[in-house]
């Protein structure tokens, strides 16, 4: 039985609207709810404990923005990300690497909304409102106007079609009561992973419907106060899965029951907590590392604050470690040099003003399919 309800369009054709989802038994979904809540909870006391947890907490939203918008066909990675948001601004697909920045941006703690409805909004507006595509710029921030569909060989036809645009507003409104509802006895993980599912097919946006509805699970988590950041990820798990994440979506659907969605989503964000608190780890033991090798350097030294640098932004122009250091350009190239005459950081052979310094070792923990290249340590010089 479909957990909702099919809307004919003019044309005829058939559109969802979900229902509320129903809760699965607590008893078919306890042993991997408190494995998720566990994992979520540690990875979100370590980034609050450590000194720069805000910086820290945005190189993982970074991540996290980088494999939720690979899951939807983008193709920058997470170093293209970074050399993008450097002075530079450059990028393989500088349209591709825009949207992904503003959707790492989307977890911002500026970000000011009272319904959740605005919050979708204001989402899809950061994500495509400085997009170069007119059209896509234009509909920034607006609800879609057409009905959107997408590929399913088992459906009338071969095409799903998501809520009536006419439905919107009574179907979000819906969402947004199941959202923000609150109950003793229901687990907040739990109802932020179905309200997952009731937006999932909705699609209320003409574009970025998957990247906002996984950028909501974080942000409600830490609006309804069950996290201190918003650190409940799930975009690498579904980027690396993304046939079964379709998969189980349709099923909760089709069949009206929700254990298997819920299990196998809280599963995601399990599995994607444990790997951040180990990438996390092992940042901590870098920089640990890096900082034993300049023990005889003085504490005060820029060299010490360019290592911690290094540790949340891995990859820099002298430009962006000079005005977010606040020192010299020659303070912060000195630095620089140092750290890469030392083999920690890495600059390609063939640029010679303008470059961008690479933190290989930070780099591989967040980027596993980046190729290391031949590099030099030559010192910079101002640019003209």
């Amino acid at each position: 039985m479909d957990l909702g309800i099919y809307e004919l369009d003019e044309h005829g054709r058939r559109l969802f609207r979900p229902a509320m989802p129903p809760f699965p038994p607590l008893e078919d979904v306890h042993d991997v709810l408190e494995a998720a809540n566990a994992a979520v909870r540690e990875f979100d006391r370590r980034l609050t404990e450590w000194d720069r947890h805000s910086a820290v907490g945005r190189l993982f939203a970074r991540l996290d923005a980088v494999h939720s918008s690979g899951a939807e066909g983008s193709t920058t990675t997470f170093t293209d990300l970074l050399e993008y948001e450097s002075a530079l601004r450059t990028a393989p697909d500088v349209d591709d690497a825009t949207i992904v920045a503003a959707c790492a941006d989307g977890l911002n703690e500026d970000l000011a909304w009272t319904t959740p409805e605005d919050l979708v909004l204001l989402l899809h507006r950061r994500l495509f409102e400085n997009h170069r595509n007119r059209m896509l710029a234009g509909g920034a921030g607006h609800f879609k106007a057409l009905p959107n569909y997408t590929g399913d060989p088992d459906f009338p036809g071969g095409m799903f079609g998501y809520t009536s645009p006419a439905s919107i507003q009574t179907a979000l409104r819906e969402w947004r009561d199941f959202t923000l509802a609150t109950a003793p006895a229901t687990p907040e993980l739990l109802r932020q992973v179905l309200s997952h599912w009731m937006f999932e097919h909705i699609h209320p946006m003409t574009d970025g419907n998957g990247r906002i509805g996984r950028l909501l699970v974080p942000i409600l988590m830490r609006r309804k106060g069950q996290t201190s950041t918003a650190c409940t990820f799930l975009g690498e798990a579904v980027h690396e899965n993304k046939g079964l994440y379709i998969g189980v979506l349709k099923d909760a659907r089709i069949t009206g029951k929700t254990a298997n969605y819920s299990r196998q989503m809280l599963a995601f964000i399990r599995t994607t907590a444990s790997a951040n608190i180990n990438r996390l780890d092992r940042l901590q033991s870098i920089e640990k590392d890096w900082r034993a090798r300049f023990a005889r350097v003085r504490s005060d030294s820029v060299v010490h604050r360019m290592i911690a640098y290094a540790m949340i932004r891995p990859v820099f122009t002298i430009n962006d470690a000079q005005n977010d250091l606040g020192v010299s350009f020659a303070a912060a190239n000195g630095a620089a040099r140092t750290l890469a005459d030392e083999g920690l950081l890495t600059v390609p052979q063939d640029v010679k003003r303008n470059r961008l310094f690479y933190a290989d070792e930070v780099l591989g923990l967040f980027d596993r399919f980046r190729q290391k290249s031949p590099s030099n340590s030559a010192p910079e010089g101002r640019p003209c």
